[in-house]
């Protein structure tokens, strides 16, 4: 089953805030690189098969049925939930956030 994607304003401004932070705040373009690059192989597996990826280890956000998806070799997770085929990306967040405070 192909799942189809979809990708919050507020998610797409997450992502805007960890880009600029990565590029002009730790001056490292390389790492916002791996950054969109890794959230595409994710976006990838989530339109493949999203149950792939555990709840959220937070207790409030697995009662909504939130998903977490670690980006690999980077402290990012991404954040959505499943409505029947779709795939909703809630938000993409720093692991040492409280992305549940920022919904």
């Amino acid at each position: 089953m192909v799942y189809k994607l979809i990708v919050t304003e507020r998610a797409d401004e997450l992502l805007d805030a960890a880009l600029h932070y990565l590029i002009y705040q730790l001056k490292n373009e390389q790492a916002a690189a791996h950054l969109l690059n890794e959230l595409e192989k994710i976006y990838d597996r989530l339109e493949e098969n999203p149950l792939q990826f555990p709840l959220s280890q937070d207790a409030y956000l697995a009662g909504k049925e939130y998903h977490e998806a670690v980006v690999g070799q980077m402290n990012y997770t991404v954040l959505f939930c499943i409505k029947e085929d779709t795939v909703i990306i809630a938000g993409i967040f720093h692991q040492m956030e409280n992305y549940w405070k920022k919904l």
